[in-house]
C-alpha cells in the first residue's frame, strides 16, 4: 500500500519516551495501531492527513495496552561478548577472542559457550551468519527425515528472517523457514519441519493434514503453546537498534 506523510513524535510510556510514528494511508478505512517491540516504536496509521491528530490521540488513549506490548525482553538485542542466549533451547554464552580463526564453534563446558573470533565490530554479524547456517543444517536434516517417512520429495529449502510465519510450503514443494527456530528446543524446530512436510500431502489444515502431522510424531499443541509464549522474544536476538529504526512492524 502506498503511504505518504510521515509524522514522528514521542509518547511517554511510563517513564520512557517512546517514538511514535504516524503514517497516512489513504486505503486505510480506520485508525490502525501497532507496536514494534524489537525497535521499541509505536506505529499508527491514519486514513487521511486530516485524521493525523486523531491518530495521535488514539495512541495516547491506549498507553496501558502499549506498555504491555513493550516488554524489555522483546527489545533489540545484538550479540556481544558475555551475552547469554538460547541455542537449541539451552542457554549458551558468547565468548569473543580476536585471535580465534575460523567459524564460531561450541565448547560444552559447565555452561556451554560459543567462541567467536574476528574484530569486535563484526561479532554480531558473524554470530548471526553462523546461526543461520546451523538453522539450515538442522532444518534440512529434519525435513529430509520427514520427507522420507512420507515418501515425498521436497523442492528448494530457504532460510529467511520472516516475522509473520515460522515456515511455509508452496504448492511446488519449496519450503521456507525462519532461521530463528535455531533458538528454540529441537522438538519445536522439528514440529515446524514436520508441519511443512505434511503440506506435501495436504495443502490445507484439514483434519487429514493434522493426522499426518501427528503420525510424524510432532506435538502440534505443545509447539503452538511454546511459540505463542516464547516466539516473540526470539526476534530480538541479533538485531541492532539502527537496523530497526526506520522499519514499520511486520
Amino acid at each position: 500500500m502506498a503511504m505518504n506523510h510521515i509524522t514522528r513524535t514521542e509518547i511517554n510510556i511510563g517513564a520512557r519516551a517512546t517514538p511514535l510514528i504516524t503514517r497516512v494511508n489513504r486505503r486505510a478505512k480506520r485508525l490502525i495501531l501497532k507496536v514494534d517491540p524489537v525497535a521499541g516504536e509505536i506505529h499508527v496509521t491514519a486514513p487521511s492527513k486530516r485524521a493525523v491528530p486523531e491518530a495521535i490521540r488514539f495512541a495516547h488513549e491506549r498507553v496501558d495496552w502499549i506498555a504491555s506490548q513493550l516488554c524489555d525482553n522483546l527489545r533489540a538485542r545484538p550479540f556481544v561478548s558475555g551475552m547469554k542466549f538460547p541455542y537449541e533451547g539451552a542457554d549458551h554464552i558468547i565468548i569473543h577472542d580476536e585471535k580465534l580463526r575460523g567459524a564460531p564453534h561450541i565448547d560444552n563446558e559447565l555452561i556451554p559457550v560459543i567462541r567467536v573470533g574476528g574484530a569486535p565490530e563484526h561479532l554480531n554479524r558473524r554470530v548471526c551468519d553462523w546461526l543461520k547456517r546451523q538453522a539450515r543444517k538442522k532444518l534440512m536434516e529434519r525435513v529430509d527425515f520427514h520427507c522420507a517417512e512420507l515418501g515425498k520429495k521436497r523442492g528448494a529449502l530457504r532460510i529467511r528472517d520472516t516475522r509473520t510465519r515460522w515456515g511455509s510450503c508452496s504448492s511446488e514443494g519449496d519450503m521456507s523457514f525462519c532461521w530463528r527456530l535455531i533458538f528454540a528446543p529441537m522438538e519445536i524446530l522439528d514440529y515446524v519441519a514436520a508441519h511443512e512436510c505434511a503440506h506435501l500431502v495436504h495443502m490445507d489444515h484439514s483434519p487429514a493434514f493434522w493426522r499426518v502431522v501427528r503420525d510424524l510424531g510432532a506435538d502440534a499443541r505443545g509447539a503452538a503453546d511454546w511459540l505463542n509464549a516464547h516466539g516473540p522474544a526470539l526476534y530480538a536476538y541479533g538485531v541492532t537498534p539502527d537496523a530497526t529504526r526506520h522499519q514499520p512492524p511486520a
